[in-house]
């Protein structure tokens, strides 16, 4: 009944859809449980003849069923040691694979879903390890499925057979035993699923504290992060205090009740063997297929309570593996167009929130142009440019690609036509080799160092202890913020895309690196469509088209030469700048 209702669970039968793939080690755990179960039935039937033998004084027969017993325990360990070791590796497997599943979703969620939830990275990092944990011991726990029913069946039938009278009497205090455990499950479900939520804002505190340690000791925050981390502590341990409460607290109820039983029983049958109603066999033989059956009951009940841990943790990832915020992929499949001409916005609209980023934008942009997006900050020009890349998706109108809107286009072969080179660089945990080869790692790398002279990285790559080989750190930053842009540029340069989007690309940097770096952005930009996003005019005085963004609309597009002419938004950002 325990198990019926655990297994009509949504969650639960997910689970177990993700078995699917190791039926193999599936069959094996449920033979060996079996077998487990069966020799535990045999154990109990031999104690009878045993002691029934020493009690009318039959040594041969004890020798006999001793020896049955020694090797009936010898396959039962071996048993035993099948059904728990495939069972645990089983719930490994079936727990990488929600883990490779997530990291998967992650990567493909939308830059909306991303920006927007509330946990943050920590967050999501507690999700795919701390939940997934919980649902490891929790699949631990499917291995008393193939195991403890049967076991609790035939012990069952054999304390009918041995004493039918006393098991009416036992099986009685059942159904008490599932009432108090059905009790306390919603409860546990209730805090467990708090205590998750409260280790997510602590795992969050954790990266923020990790990624921002610079700031930290900067403005002396540490006890303002120590404190906020002992708060979300205090609210974990309240939860977890509770959830161990209620979890702990039937393992001493249940053990009353079948000790009480046990007791019961020892007394019956003292009071039968003395009126020659029983033998000492059939005493043993009953309490042995009673402690057989107490056994697997004690299982379920585990298994039980801490499922409800379990369902929990798999209803939080199967809500992020369901989130619907991934880009959508049109079922056409279309390749990029080889010969296209022109990128067109047409009347694109974005809207965050209830907050309209982009409004009503009419552009064209042909093959070959240098295009620069200047205006306020907020004014939308980085989302323009990532509509296109489909970090997200316009709330109205569509972009096209000569005649085909982007999002009909196959998603992968969209990217790998986009190159990207951001102010916030970021280099993974890696070698600059690897750094660069990034960029494409279907290409040969042959190409690494050819890119890095042409994103003007060479010479300083050269001066490293180990060249190219050189690791970069964590985010890159053994390097310094010229030397990652300019690794990022070679990697830009590395994947040859046709397209390049330039965010900011030198905003950040000194004006000595900025220059070097410069080099390497007009390397990246030759015979290719480049989308410049710049806050310093001078980068971008050579464009073919500028184009001036005020609250999400474009209010002024021209030459560098033709915008200053006009008394507008360009020419008053270049007298500021340059105190004209």
């Amino acid at each position: 009944m325990i198990f019926l209702g655990f297994m009509l669970s949504p969650e639960v039968k997910r689970l177990l859809q993700e078995f699917k793939d190791y039926k193999r080690l599936v069959v094996t755990v449920a033979i060996s449980g079996i077998a487990w179960a069966i020799t535990g039935a045999v154990l109990a039937s031999q104690m009878k003849s045993v002691f029934d033998g020493v009690q009318g004084g039959h040594p041969e027969v004890v020798k006999e069923h001793v020896l049955i017993i020694l090797l009936v325990s010898l396959t039962q360990g071996l048993a035993r040691y099948l059904h728990l070791f495939n069972m645990n590796y089983l719930s490994e497997l079936v727990c990488q694979g929600i883990r490779q599943k997530l990291q998967i979703k992650f990567m493909r969620l939308n830059l909306t879903f991303h920006n927007s939830y509330s946990a943050g990275a920590g967050g999501l990092i507690s999700r795919i390890l701390s939940d997934i944990v919980v649902i490891f011991h929790g699949l631990r726990l499917f291995a008393d499925f193939f195991r403890a029913p049967l076991q609790a069946i035939l012990a069952l039938g054999m304390l009918f057979y041995f004493n039918w009278r006393l098991t009416l009497i036992t099986v009685v205090v059942l159904p008490l035993v599932v009432g108090f455990l059905r009790l306390i499950a919603k409860s546990i479900r209730k805090f467990s699923t708090q205590g998750q939520e409260d280790l997510e804002k602590i795992t969050g505190t954790i990266k923020e504290t990790l990624d921002g340690v610079r700031i930290i000791q900067s403005f002396n925050l540490e006890k303002e992060m120590r404190q906020r981390f002992e708060n979300q502590s205090l609210d974990y341990l309240n939860s977890r205090r509770r959830t161990h409460r209620l979890m702990e607290i039937t393992g001493p109820v249940t053990e009353f009740v079948m000790t009480a039983v046990i007791v019961f029983i020892i007394g019956q049958f003292a009071l039968e063997i003395s009126e020659g109603k029983a033998t000492l066999g059939d005493f043993m033989a009953y309490v042995t297929a009673l402690l057989m059956m107490s056994d697997p009951v004690k299982k379920m009940q585990e298994a039980y309570v801490r499922i409800q841990e379990t369902t929990s943790a798999a209803r939080r990832a199967f809500s992020m593996l369901d989130e619907d915020s991934e880009v959508p992929q049109d079922k056409a499949h279309k390749k990029f167009p080889k010969d296209w001409k022109t990128i067109t916005y047409k009347n694109v609209s974005f809207r965050y929130g209830n907050d309209w980023i982009l409004r009503h934008v009419n552009l064209t942009i042909h093959r070959g142009q240098m295009v620069a997006f200047v205006g306020a900050s907020g004014s939308g020009k980085s989302t323009l440019v990532n509509l296109l890349a489909r970090f997200f998706d316009p709330t109205e109108g569509q972009i096209l690609i000569d005649d085909v809107p982007v999002n009909e286009i196959e998603l992968h072969d969209l990217r790998a036509n986009i190159g990207l080179v951001t102010q916030d660089v970021f280099l993974f945990s890696d070698t600059i080799e690897r750094n660069v080869w990034a960029g494409d790692f279907e290409k040969p790398n042959d190409r690494v160092v050819e890119s890095a002279k042409f994103a003007n990285a060479h010479d300083f790559i050269e001066k490293t202890p180990n060249k190219y080989k050189n690791r970069v750190g964590d985010r890159g930053n053994l390097l310094s913020g010229g030397e990652k842009q300019r690794v990022s540029i070679a990697r830009a340069i590395f994947k040859d895309a046709p397209i390049l989007i330039l965010d900011e690309a030198t905003s950040a940097l000194d004006s000595v690196n900025e220059i070097e770096v410069q080099k390497g952005l007009d390397s990246a930009m030759q015979g290719r469509t480049s989308l410049v996003i710049a806050h310093r005019l001078a980068t971008i005085a050579r464009a073919d088209v500028i184009h001036v963004m005020r609250q999400g609309q474009l209010v002024e597009s021209g030459t560098h030469q033709d915008l200053l002419k006009n008394t507008g938004d360009y020419s008053h950002l270049y007298k500021l700048q340059y105190n004209h």
